[in-house]
This record gives C-alpha cells, sequence and structure tokens, in this order.
C-alpha cells in the first residue's frame, strides 16, 4: 500500500491492491460471523475509486473519508457502517443496504441508489478534520453538508432518516419512502419527490422551491417555514398539514371551485357530445386538479376523461364508465366504485385506501385495430380496499402496495404484479392463472394454489 496527498494535505489516502482488498473483506466476513481470524474492515482514508464490491458485506466496516467515487457497491450490505465524510459521487449502490449507516458529510452527487435502504440512516452535516500545528482544522475547504445533489433515489427507503441541512437539490426521488425522515433546513430545490410518502417528516425551514411533489402523502407532516414557491403539490395528500407559515407563492395546489356542480354539469353535457359524435362537436371532460371528493358521479359516461390529480375522495362512482380514462395520482380514498368500467384506464400512483372496487371490470381496452390496451395499477396505493370480485386479467399492478386488500374470487389471469405488496392479502378463490408475482413482498397464496 501507498499514501497520496490528499487535495494537498499532509493526510493522504491509501491505495490497496485488489488481492489485498479481499483478504480485508474476507477477514470481515470471518469477524461478523464471530470466527477465528476475524477482523473489522477499516479502510478509513482508503482509495476505492471505481472498485467492484458489488453484494460485499461491509457491514459495520468503518470507511471513514474513504473515496468511493464510481464504485460499484450494488446489493452491498453496509448497514451500521461508519462513511462519515466519504466521496461516493457516481457510486453504483442499486439495492444497498445502509440501514443506520453513518454518511454525516459524504458527497454522493449525481450517485444511483435506486430502491437502496436507507432507514435511520444519518446524513446529516459534518466536518472531517486533521491535525495542523496541534490544533483541529477541516480537511478541505468544501461545505461540510451531505451532498445529495443529482442522485437517483427511486424507489428508496430512507424511513427515518436524518438529512437536516443536507443538499439534495435536483434530486430524483421518486416514490421514494421517507416517513418520518427530518430534513430541517435541507435544500431540496428542483428535486423530484413524484408519489413519495413523506408521512409524518419535519421539513420545517427546508427549501422545496420548484419541487415536484405531485402524489406525494404529506399527512402529517411539518412545513413550518418551509419555502414551497413555484412547487407542485397537484394530487398529494395535505391531511393535518399546516401550511400558514409555508411560503405558497407560485405553487400549484387542488382548485376548489365554488361552483363545482355547475362546471361538472357543463362538463359533462360537453363530454357526452363529444363521446356521441367521436370527437367531432363538443368537448373531452378535463376535471384534472379538481376537488370532487363527495361528489355523486354514478352511472355516468366518463370513458376518457382526463380526472388526473383530482380528489375523488368518497366519491360515489357506483356503475360509472372511466374506460380509457386517466386517473393518475387520483385520490380515491374511501370513493364507492363497485361494478364501475375501468377497462383500459390509467391509474397509475393513484390512491385507493380503503376504496370499494368489488365487481369492478378492470381488464384490457379492446381496441379497433384488434390490440388490447391493459389497465395500469403500477405503484398505485391500494392497501385495505374491497377487491372482491374484481376482473385485473392482464392489468398492471407492478410496485402497487395491496397491504390488507380483499382479492376475494377476483381474475387475476396474466396480471402483472411484480414487487407488489401484499402482506395479508385476501386472495381466497382468486384466479391468478400466469400472473407474474415475480418479487412480490408478503405473498401467501391460499393452500389449494399450492397443490
Amino acid at each position: 500500500m501507498k499514501s497520496a496527498t490528499l487535495d494537498g494535505l499532509d493526510i493522504g489516502y491509501t491505495k490497496i491492491a485488489a488481492p489485498e482488498l479481499e483478504k480485508v473483506l474476507a477477514a470481515h466476513r470471518r469477524f461478523l460471523q464471530g470466527q477465528r481470524g476475524g477482523m473489522r474492515a477499516s479502510l478509513k482514508f482508503h482509495d476505492l475509486s471505481f472498485a467492484v464490491l458489488r453484494n460485499a458485506n461491509l457491514a459495520d466496516a468503518d470507511l471513514t473519508g474513504a473515496k468511493l467515487n464510481g464504485a460499484d457497491l450494488s446489493g452491498a450490505d453496509l448497514h451500521g457502517a461508519c462513511l462519515f465524510g466519504a466521496d461516493l459521487r457516481r457510486a453504483n449502490l442499486p439495492s444497498a443496504n445502509l440501514t443506520r449507516a453513518d454518511l454525516r458529510g459524504a458527497a454522493m452527487r449525481g450517485a444511483c441508489m435506486a430502491r437502496a435502504v436507507l432507514n435511520e440512516a444519518d446524513l446529516r452535516d459534518g466536518y472531517l478534520m486533521r491535525a495542523k500545528n496541534g490544533d483541529l482544522a477541516p480537511m478541505t475547504t468544501e461545505h461540510n453538508a451531505t451532498e445529495l445533489s443529482e442522485a437517483s433515489m427511486v424507489r428508496a427507503n430512507l424511513s427515518r432518516a436524518k438529512l437536516s441541512n443536507a443538499f439534495v437539490i435536483q434530486a430524483d426521488l421518486r416514490d421514494t419512502d421517507l416517513r418520518g425522515a427530518v430534513f430541517v433546513r435541507a435544500d431540496l430545490s428542483g428535486s423530484d419527490l413524484t408519489g413519495c410518502n413523506l408521512e409524518g417528516a419535519d421539513l420545517s425551514d427546508a427549501n422545496l422551491s420548484g419541487t415536484r411533489l405531485d402524489g406525494c402523502i404529506l399527512t402529517r407532516a411539518l412545513l413550518r417555514n418551509a419555502n414551497l414557491s413555484q412547487a407542485s403539490l397537484l394530487g398529494a395528500l395535505l391531511d393535518e398539514v399546516d401550511l400558514s407559515t409555508a411560503n405558497l407563492s407560485g405553487a400549484d395546489l387542488l382548485r376548489r371551485l365554488d361552483n363545482i356542480s355547475g362546471v361538472i354539469g357543463e362538463a359533462l353535457r360537453l363530454h357526452r357530445e363529444w363521446i356521441v359524435t367521436n370527437g367531432h362537436k363538443g368537448e373531452r371532460a378535463n376535471l384534472s386538479a379538481l376537488d370532487l371528493s363527495g361528489q355523486d358521479l354514478s352511472n355516468l359516461n366518463l370513458s376518457a376523461a382526463i380526472l388526473k390529480q383530482a380528489s375523488l375522495r368518497g366519491a360515489n362512482l357506483s356503475g360509472t364508465v372511466l374506460a380509457m380514462a386517466d386517473l393518475s395520482m387520483a385520490d380515491m380514498r374511501q370513493a364507492r366504485m363497485p361494478r364501475a368500467d375501468l377497462r383500459g384506464a390509467c391509474l397509475e400512483r393513484a390512491i385507493l385506501y380503503e376504496t370499494n372496487l368489488s365487481n369492478v371490470i378492470a381488464g384490457p381496452m379492446e381496441l379497433r385495430n384488434g390490440q388490447s390496451w391493459p389497465t395500469n395499477f403500477s405503484k398505485a396505493r391500494l392497501a385495505r380496499s374491497l377487491l372482491a370480485g374484481i376482473d385485473l386479467s392482464k392489468a398492471r399492478l407492478d410496485d402497487c402496495d395491496l397491504t390488507q386488500a380483499n382479492l376475494q374470487n377476483a381474475i387475476l389471469r396474466g396480471t402483472i404484479l411484480t414487487d407488489a405488496v401484499m402482506t395479508q392479502a385476501d386472495l381466497r378463490d382468486a384466479d391468478w392463472t400466469d400472473a407474474d408475482m415475480r418479487g412480490a413482498r408478503g405473498l401467501m397464496l391460499p393452500s389449494p394454489a399450492l397443490a
């Protein structure tokens, strides 16, 4: 091993050859298993740039100040590891386990962390210090905040993570689990948090200007003095959220109209004409981002209507035709939809907690050109929903949440359920012939299907 200077300072990075690194990893594995000859991996200030550490077990390892820029840590186990001040810029960490890892002051600009687990990880600011003339001084002149700008963290788990003062500018955090995370004074400007779960998160004094929060769950989140200027909150759940001190200038929010009945009536009249004349007259109904909660829309023909990011909470949609309609990111909690027609509709990221979808037709829409268009429930939230007798043939339910959903007698022939959460879902007497359930979590098929 040889030492290299650290940006001109007297503390250098240590180079390590691949064979010696493998010995360190092997000794660390023995250490974790309590075997003789085991030794905790200590790679402080080591230069591991572009190292291939795919699926490596570095749990509880000491990687303080290590250079891991461009390293391949796909699927690596780093839970409890110390990465204080580490350089992880452009590193690949998809599906890595960083539970309770110490990432204070780490540089992660442009890192790929899709589906990584950072539950309870510490990403607050932190200084790396060095001794100089008997005193302690910062090792670099750069800011000490954790840097996550331009990082890709799609569907990662950062629940209860600590991110106070972190820089998360223009990061991709779509569909990330951020429940209970602490973002006090963090800079999230320009980031994409579409579909995130921020329930109970603390965003006090955070900079969320220009941030996309469409379809987010912000229930009971703290937004004291948060900057939400130019942010988009369409389809976001804001139950028990106090926005009185937040800066909402130029922000996009759900529209609440005083004359909603008149608006709906006129839109339906033009939509009927549009359907009857095959689009030659009238106008396609566009009720996007409108508050339609509690409205009676039963037995209407809303085929191909646009209801994107609308609030349909508690609405009556019994027997309503919504074939090929756009209901993406709609709030449909507690809606009543028995016998509704959802063939070919898009309900991507829709929130359907405790919704009655019994006997709904949600198979594919057969098009005139002979092709079929599947119904899309991708990333939808269907926890505790009533789906008894629903026809979901060939529908997309990848990455959706079906926790405690009632799917008794449901038709799931050819349905895509990859990576869906199916904990305590009731599948008794359901037909899942040719259903794709790869990666489904919490799945417990009834005993007859296992025979």
